[in-house]
């Protein structure tokens, strides 16, 4: 095995070579991607404030939603409110994440 001179000090240059064991010191800092929940709940809170609403409308005779009345109504739109929370939620923890990534 031959190691090629350095042009300006006769020297033998030697590079170091390392294991790779598929590890990198980065990837247990630092997240490859941003979390899924906040998704997941956004998409579900916003399924479930449209059923809420559209089940209150079809058949407000139903036993719960007849004893809640116009209430149905807040909390459908209350669902939805919570589905833009999850997705401010969302935005705030990927530009985090993406700021830590050197």
């Amino acid at each position: 095995m031959s190691f090629p001179l350095s042009p300006l000090t006769g020297v033998k240059r030697v590079s170091a070579s390392y294991p790779d064991n598929g590890t990198d010191d980065t990837s247990s800092r630092y997240p490859s991607r941003t979390p899924l929940w906040p998704a997941l709940a956004m998409v579900a809170s916003w399924i479930l404030g449209i059923l809420w609403i559209v089940v209150y409308y079809v058949n407000p005779n139903l036993p719960l939603l007849s004893e809640l009345g116009n209430w149905n109504l807040l909390i459908g739109f209350m669902l939805l409110i919570l589905g833009v929370v999850f997705a401010l939620v969302q935005t705030v923890v990927a530009i985090a994440s993406a700021r830590r990534r050197p």
